[in-house]
Order: C-alpha cells, then structure tokens, then sequence
C-alpha cells in the first residue's frame, strides 16, 4: 500500500472489504502469504510502497526486466483523445515481429514433416500479408496504363534467372512454398484439432478452413487466368524496359519499369494489360473477384486475431496490434476491389510504344 492510501484508509479496510486482495510479500513465498494475512480486529501488515516497477512489467508480459522503452506505461492521452504515442509503439513492434516471422518463413520451421505445430502456419501467413500489400502496391500500376503495367509484369520475368532454371523467379517460388505450407499445415490443424470440435462448439471452428479452401479455388483460377493466360491472342506489346530494372529517371513520375529513351532497344513483353480488360470486362468474372476479396477480408481478419497473441507483441499492445491488422486488411481488400471496377468502367489506354488491341472488342 502506498504512503497515500494509508493516510486516508483506516488500518483494517483491507481485512475488511478485501481480504482476498492481500497476496503477501514479494519474493517471501507461502509464509510470507500467511505471515501478511488479516487478522481479527485489525488489517495485515502495512508494505511500504517501493516504487518497484515489477507489478507493471508483469501487467505488459515483460517479467524479465525489459528495458522501459519496450513498455508503454503511460495510459493517459494528454490533451489528445486517443493516446498516439502508444499506437506509434504498437505499429513498431508490429514491424519488428514482422520483420523477423519473415525472415524465418518457412526454413525455420518445424513443418517440414507437416506436423500441426501452429509455427510454420503463422509464419507463412505473415509472408503471405506481406506479399499481399507489395503485390496490390504493384498493380496499382493499371491505374498509369499498358506500359506502366506491362513493364511491371516484365520486370518480375526479368528476374527469372534467380528461379533456378524454372520459368518464375525465386521469389514466386518461396510464396510458392509459403502457400504449400499454409495450406497443409491448416489441413493437418484442421483434421487433428478442429473436426473433433464441431460436435460441441459447432460449424464455426471452420471458419478459417472453409474460407481458406474458398481462398485456395480462388488463388488457382487467379493464378491460371492471369499467371498462365493466354497473352498471344493479343501478340506482344512493345516497350522499352531499363536497362537496370528500375527506370531511375522515372522515379519522380512513377515510371519505374520503362522509359522513352529512344537508345534502348525495344522488348516484346506479355500483354497482361489487355488480359486484364478481357477478364474483368466480363461482369460474372469480375463479381467473382470481389467476391473472393471479401473472403480473404474475412478470413484475413480472423487469421489475424489468431496470430497477434504468438507474435511476441508486448501484452498491452495486442488489441492495438489487432487494429492495425485489421485495417490494413481491409485497405488491401478495397484496393483490389478497385481494380475490376476500374476495369468496368473505362477504357484501355493506348500506349507509348504499342496501341493495345482486344479481340472481339472496339475499344
């Protein structure tokens, strides 16, 4: 108790309202707890209050004596409504965690032999986030035209050298690995944990299957649509890719992935921006998009919930945490959504090099 609680209580209102609340002394053990009991007509022993910051470290998870900056103690928003500071701190130690579940995908994990150790399934999941929010960043480039999208699409093939011999660069490959131990792990989770539960707990503790194996038919038509489409229909859209994959003059423009310089040889690329068009003018295939982004939406933010406690966030942090995954999940969801509507709502753009062409279409 502290000097002030004492000046203002009398001597035995703990043994008298709260007698479960008196633990005994830190450190001391069992006899300490009986020695610090109330006793009849009076209250236990008076502790003086030593300004240990024990108490504190255990509230946030930190029994191990974490430096303070690890720990944000001070609740009180100032003269702001929400405490910014706290959620700056949440957003950091987000990054941190992120930073090293990425690091340590998949070869760290104990899934090799698919067990259902939840290790490999948080981690790939997080890589899979991440991947995510770069691949949505990139195809924002649709919104600039065919040859800012283009030049995107070839800079990946650009790189197919890294793919060790295979026709994809190393890192489709490595989300290639991340998806396979996602999908397995959350199966083999599934069929061992989950199924003997739907008897008691009902069809809810499958959320996360169902809406993955959604996710997962989703994921392969994507890929065999967009990934493997028939770009030859369209014949090969021409551009003038840097020479050093980033167009450095084109950064303030946003150019990144072509120039202009008439010096450069011109490249033959796949015209995805015209498949693009195809597909998503076609409103049935375009509803079935957006359909599949509420799904990932919805099975993202559940996911995310489940993931957060095991990520090493400081315990006070986590709700925050929560916020911040959830919004970021629900922004990736709106950008993707707004590539078909884009689609149903204009026309292609004619490019620097090369005017696309859609058959069966005048655009």
């Amino acid at each position: 108790m502290s000097p002030t609680f004492v000046r203002i209580h009398p001597p035995d209102v703990i043994g008298k309202y709260a007698p479960d609340s008196v633990i005994g002394a830190v450190g001391s053990g069992v006899a300490a707890a009986a020695s610090a009991a109330p006793k009849a007509g009076g209250g236990g022993p008076i502790r003086k209050d030593t300004g240990s910051k024990l108490g504190n470290h255990a509230a946030w998870g930190h029994l191990d004596g974490a430096p303070n900056w690890r720990v944000d103690l001070d609740e009180n928003p100032g003269v702001l409504l929400i405490n910014v500071k706290s959620y700056f701190n949440a957003t950091w130690f987000l990054l941190l965690s992120v930073l090293y579940e990425v690091c340590a995908t998949i070869f760290s994990a104990k899934n090799i032999k698919i067990s259902n150790d939840r290790l490999g399934l948080t981690r790939s999941a997080i890589l899979l986030i991440l991947f995510i929010v770069i691949h949505a960043v990139g195809n924002l480039h649709v919104f600039k035209g065919p040859d800012d999208f283009n030049g995107y699409g070839y800079f990946y093939v650009r790189l197919y050298w890294t793919g060790f011999g295979l026709p994809a660069n190393i890192v489709e490959e490595y989300i290639l690995l991340s998806v396979l131990l996602h999908v397995f792990v959350g199966l083999k989770r599934t069929w061992d944990m989950k199924l003997a539960l739907v008897q008691t707990q009902g069809i809810n503790v499958l959320n996360l299957a169902i809406s993955g194996l959604m996710l997962l038919t989703f994921m392969t038509i994507h890929l065999f649509q967009f990934r493997f489409g028939d770009t030859d229909q369209f014949g090969p859209y021409y551009i003038r890719p840097p020479p050093y994959l980033i167009n450095f003059w084109g950064i303030s423009s946003l150019n990144l992935f072509w120039t202009s310089d008439a010096s450069v040889e011109k490249v033959g690329v796949r015209d995805i921006y015209a498949l693009e068009f195809q597909i998503f003018k076609n409103p049935l295939w375009s509803l079935f998009y957006i359909f599949s982004v509420f799904i990932f939406m919805y099975h993202a933010c559940i996911g995310w919930k489940k993931v957060t406690p095991v990520l090493g966030i400081p315990r006070g942090h986590i709700w925050r945490v929560e916020l911040i995954g959830y919004g970021i999940m629900i922004v990736m969801g709106l950008v993707y959504i707004s590539f078909p509507l884009y689609v149903m709502a204009t026309k292609p753009f004619a490019g620097y090099e090369t005017t696309i062409q859609i058959p069966g279409r005048e655009e």
